[in-house]
Order: structure tokens, then C-alpha cells, then sequence
């Protein structure tokens, strides 16, 4: 059983060691309640040679020859002269045996239990906070739902060995080994006669170990599977719908839920067989023990009552035994369970203060990307090649481009999302990659085309990462946002929960949320990543106040698909495969007639296709008053 105290077994179990006095008191009531155990097998024995055979008198009561001596030990010894009466003796024995053992057992197990379920949170915390503070290109390459059952389902395996399994192996393990004692006591010679076949149960238990442990691992992936699936159909349970897939997407999740049934059955038919190999070991052993104690009654070198003692040592040993074997199958399957949990445990975290990083001061001056070039993790391709531009305090920085020119890249680089392959981008002169990066994301506030709101109150949502903040500065920040008025207007207020991702609230009322919150974080750099692109006109028309009071004294950079939006822009970058083909303002690309002049001309062309036309003899402009 090597394998048992593996290297990441060890790991595991290596989170109790903060709760060692616990643990040591819970070993401790244990241990005592394998010596009850001990202690009533060893009851047994005057129960039949003196207690229901009523022709016995005399007040001693023999429990076991002390081995190599001679010398009996007395169970009379323990009590006052007053009590001699054997009944008497054994009955107030066992009540106060039974009684000391089952308050040692609650005690026990509810230290243990405690010290597994402690140490258990302690695992699920530091998974999560290692999960949370991973590069952006981890949850790129990392399907949410397995993410979602490596830190719930996997660690939940590994709850039941640290709590469950952990007690289960200390009360039976001590039991075990005193009944073992008890039985050696008893009569030395059977005792090895039994345990000569041990081995044939031991050697074949260690190998379905092994096959558990690897086919756990396989059903913990699949089950990371179905997860996957879940959440994503869940998420976009309308797009599902909308194409008629449910059927599709029931078939997917059936497929998958099948292939882990044939691994969680791989493992529990090597599981189930523990138990049927261990009875045979009680089949074999007890038609050869009663043949062995007959001959030993008849010439009395054994009692009725050392035979019943050793056989319910034996029978009791074998109890734990079973145990254990089945305790050693579930500490494999946890092991198998916790793999990825210790691979994502051992990922290098992203270092939001640097060892030798320097707080940046707060930004006054100057953003600068100096023959800045960034390429994927993994990817031969350059997704932005030698950029460089200026970004005065106070502009507003357009980034137009086809998709896949590589706009969001390049925003992402300056909060560090991402870290340039050459290249640097300096803010006030001063390389990014030399200062901590949670000084710099603290002077840069975000509001993208898919904002995430949680599933909180509209107050906590706007307040997001600030504590200690004051009413007036957060209604203040709502009004800004041109927000405040439909907040009023909900359930309770700010005090209104709105859902998962905000799905109570309209496109247009989650956007001016999001940038309450940017306002509220009041940071002198802002990044717009489509913030309008998924709005309708009356919608796009309150966000588009709102963000201009947001871009008031601060410098901006906005990606945008309409450029009508962007036209009052410092300064205009069109990127195209990865390049600043063109720069300048709006009025200057359009003269220079280069790809942002036929941007704009495709643009306003399929505008004018998408148009309603108009009815013969009216004017458009009435018609769309009218509208």
C-alpha cells in the first residue's frame, strides 16, 4: 500500500497539520475507543466461563494470561472488596465500558470531522483565490464549467477522504490493531494461523487501488464535461432555443453523461470487489479455526471462553479490516479526484505587485506605445506589430479597425492583461512593466460591450471593489450615469438585486450601471471597448450622454464599430492586420480618401440599404418625425 502515502496523497493530506491539536485529541478519544474495543472482546470471555454458566462461584474474574509470565490479570482487582459478586462486576464493567467508549467516540470523530472539514474550506479557498488570480489567457484556454467542477466537484471528493475517510482510518485502524493484540493475548499460535492469509486479500486490494484512482480521474474530467455543457446551454438557454436545439444539445449532454457512467463504472466494479475478497478471507479462515479450537477444548488447553473471546476479536478485527480496504479505495479515488485541483494550485499566479516594482504615480502627462508588438501564447502570428502612439493627457483615442485587426488586443495591453513580446508602453514615461500592476489597474477604469454586473444589489454593483463609500458620491456617480432615475424606479432602490449578469435590467440600464461604477472609481484613464454596439437607438442615445460624462478630464481610448460615434475623437488609429495603417482626425482621414474614408463609405452605404424607403411624394424627414 505505498501507494497510500503517494506524494499527493500527502499533499492532501497535508492541509489537517494546521489543526494538529485537534487532530491529536480526535487520535487520541480514538485510540481509547479501539481499547474499549480490546476490552470487550476480552469480556467475553468471563461472560461465558463464569457469568452464564451458574455451577462457576467464587468472586475472581480472569481476563487474560499476561504472555510469557504466567500471571493472570483480574477484572475483581478494579473494584472495593464490598463488590465481589461476578454479575455484579461484569454488569457495572460493561456499562461503564460501553458508556466511556461512546462519549470517546462522538468526541473523537467530531474533532476529526472538523479538523477534514476545515481543512477542506482551506483547500476550496486557495483553489478559488489561485483560480481568481490567473492571467486573462487562463480562462481563454479553461471552459468555465471545468473550472466550475474542478473547484465544487473535485474538491468535494477530496472533502470526504480529509473528513469521512480520515476519521473512518483512525477508529478503525486502532481497533484493528488492538483486537489484534487481544487475539495474540488470547492464543498467539491461531492468530498467525489467521493472518497467513492476509496477504492473499492485501495484494489484490493495492492493485484495484490503482485502477480506481486512474478511473476517478477520467470520471471527474467527464464530469467537468457535463458542467461545461450545463453552463453553456443555461447561459444561452435563448440562442438554444431561438435555433431549435434543444434536442441537439440534449443528445450532446446524453453522449457525454454516458461515457462517464462507463468510467464510474470501471471504478465501482473494481470498488464493490474489495468486500467479496475480504468475506473469503472469513471463509477460509473460520471451517479451519473451529477444527483448530475443537481439539483445543477437548484437551483443555482452551475455555469455551477464550474460543467466543477469540472469536469475536477475530470477527471484530475483520470489521476494520473490511474497513480499511474500502477507506485505502476512497483515498485513491480522492487522489485520482484532486489531480487537477493541484494543477491548478501549482499554475504561476499573476503577480499584481512585482517584487521589485514601484507604485506608479498618479498619471498626469502622457500614455506612450513605443514599436510595441504582441503575439498569443503558443501563436506564430503577430496580432499587433510595432505600434506607436502618443496619448496626451485629457484625449479621447480612437481605435477603429476591420475584426481581428487586433483593437482589443491592443487596449489590453495597457492594463496588463496581456504583456508585449517587444516593445514598450510607457505612461508618463515610465515602463508599465516596471511598476506593480495593481498601482496601474488602479488608474484605469473599463466599460466593454459585455459588462458584467452579479448577482447583488444595484449599490454593490456601483460601489464594485470600493468600501466606506459615501451616499451623496455614489448618487452622484448614478446621475452622472444618467442612471439614477430608472434605479428609483426599481422594487427597492439601489437595494434592488438584479440578477445574474444583470439580466433584470435592460442592455441599455446595465451599460449606464457599468458606468457608474467607472465614474465612481473616478480613475484618469479609461478604456470603451463597444460600449454602444448592442444598443438600441433610444438605449445608445442615454449611454452615449452618460459615457461623454464620463470622458470629461480623463484620457480615453474607445474602440467603436459606428464611427458617427467617434468623430470628435483627438486622435483616430485605423488598424488593419495589426498595423496602424492610418492616424489623425476624423476630418483628416476623411480627406486623405485611405481605409478610414472607405470605412466610413461602406458604413454609411449599408446605412442608407438598411433605411426604410419611403412612400412615394413624402418626405423622409416628415416620415421620420411621424416615427
Amino acid at each position: 500500500m505505498a501507494s497510500l502515502l503517494s506524494p499527493q496523497l500527502k499533499r492532501l493530506l497535508g492541509y489537517v497539520r494546521p489543526y494538529s491539536v485537534r487532530l491529536t485529541a480526535g487520535v487520541i478519544l480514538l485510540a481509547f475507543v479501539g481499547l474499549a474495543e480490546g476490552m470487550t472482546a476480552l469480556m467475553v470471555k468471563p461472560a461465558v466461563d463464569q457469568v452464564l454458566t451458574p455451577a462457576v462461584y467464587g468472586s475472581s474474574v480472569p481476563l487474560f494470561k499476561i504472555p510469557w509470565t504466567g500471571n493472570y490479570v483480574y477484572l475483581n482487582k478494579f473494584f472495593p472488596p464490598s463488590i465481589h459478586n461476578v454479575w455484579t462486576i461484569f454488569a457495572i464493567t460493561i456499562v461503564i465500558l460501553f458508556t466511556a467508549r461512546a462519549i470517546a467516540e462522538y468526541g473523537g470523530l467530531t474533532l476529526i470531522q472538523y479538523v477534514g472539514q476545515a481543512a477542506t474550506r482551506d483547500l476550496r479557498n486557495k483553489v478559488y483565490e489561485r483560480v481568481l488570480r490567473q492571467p486573462i489567457d487562463f480562462f481563454q484556454h479553461n471552459p468555465t464549467g471545468r473550472i466550475l467542477s474542478t473547484v465544487i466537484n473535485d474538491v468535494e471528493k477530496a472533502r470526504l477522504a480529509l473528513s469521512d475517510y480520515l476519521a473512518d482510518l483512525f477508529q478503525k485502524s486502532f481497533t484493528f490493531v488492538v483486537l489484534v493484540a487481544v487475539m495474540l493475548v488470547i492464543n498467539w499460535k491461531l492468530t498467525l494461523g489467521t493472518a497467513l492469509l492476509l496477504p492473499l486479500v492485501v495484494y489484490p486490494v493495492g492493485k484495484l487501488g490503482k485502477k480506481i484512482r486512474t478511473s476517478v480521474e477520467k470520471s471527474q474530467t467527464r464530469l467537468g464535461d457535463l458542467s461545461q455543457i450545463l453552463e453553456e446551454t443555461v447561459s444561452g438557454n435563448r440562442v438554444v432555443k431561438a435555433f431549435g436545439m434543444e434536442e441537439f444539445e440534449s443528445q450532446k449532454f446524453r453522449e457525454v453523461a454516458r461515457r462517464m457512467l462507463r468510467d464510474n463504472m470501471r471504478w465501482v466494479r473494481a470498488f464493490v470487489l474489495t468486500s467479496p475478497l475480504m468475506d473469503l478471507l472469513g471463509g477460509l479462515v473460520i471451517p479451519l479455526l473451529l477444527l483448530y479450537a475443537r481439539n483445543q477444548i477437548q484437551h483443555h488447553q482452551m475455555t469455551s471462553g477464550d474460543f467466543f473471546a477469540f472469536l469475536f476479536a477475530m470477527l471484530n478485527a475483520y470489521m476494520p479490516l473490511k474497513r480499511m480496504g474500502y477507506v485505502y479505495q476512497q483515498f485513491q479515488a480522492a487522489q485520482g479526484a484532486s489531480t487537477q485541483v493541484f494543477a491548478y494550485l501549482d499554475r504561476v499566479e499573476e503577480r499584481l505587485d512585482e517584487p521589485n516594482g514601484n507604485l506608479l504615480a498618479p498619471f498626469s502627462r502622457e500614455i506612450v506605445f513605443d514599436e510595441v508588438t504582441f503575439a498569443y501564447d503558443g501563436g506564430s502570428a503577430q496580432v499587433l506589430e510595432k505600434i506607436s502612439f502618443t496619448a496626451n493627457s485629457g484625449e479621447v483615442i480612437a481605435v477603429v479597425g476591420t475584426s481581428g485587426a487586433g483593437k482589443t488586443t491592443l487596449v489590453n495591453l495597457i492594463p496588463r492583461f496581456y504583456e508585449v513580446r517587444s516593445g514598450v508602453i510607457r505612461i508618463d514615461g515610465v515602463d508599465i512593466r516596471n511598476v506593480t500592476i495593481r498601482s496601474l489597474r488602479e488608474q484605469i477604469a473599463m466599460v466593454t460591450q459585455e459588462n458584467i454586473l452579479f448577482h447583488d444589489t444595484v449599490w454593490n454593483n456601483i460601489c464594485y471593489g470600493l468600501t466606506n463609500i459615501p451616499r451623496e458620491r455614489v448618487i452622484q456617480a448614478a446621475q452622472t450615469a444618467l442612471a439614477h432615475d430608472f434605479i428609483q424606479e426599481l422594487p427597492q432602490g439601489y437595494d434592488t438585486v438584479i440578477g445574474e449578469r444583470g439580466t433584470r435590467l435592460s442592455g441599455g440600464q446595465r451599460q449606464r450601471i457599468a458606468i457608474a461604477r467607472a465614474i465612481l472609481k473616478d480613475s484618469p484613464i479609461l478604456i470603451l471597448d463597444e460600449a454602444t454596439s448592442e444598443l438600441d437607438s433610444e438605449s445608445e442615445m442615454y449611454v452615449q450622454k452618460a459615457l461623454s460624462n464620463l470622458m470629461v478630464g480623463r484620457t480615453t481610448f474607445v474602440i467603436a464599430h459606428r464611427l458617427g460615434t467617434i468623430r470628435k475623437a483627438d486622435k483616430i488609429l485605423v488598424l488593419v492586420d495589426g498595423s496602424i495603417r492610418e492616424s489623425g482626425t476624423h476630418a483628416e482621414l476623411l480627406e486623405r480618401g485611405g481605409s478610414y474614408a472607405r470605412l466610413h463609405d461602406l458604413q454609411f452605404a449599408e446605412e442608407v440599404v438598411l433605411a426604410p424607403a419611403a412612400a412615394p411624394n413624402q418626405n423622409p424627414l416628415n416620415s421620420r418625425n411621424k416615427a
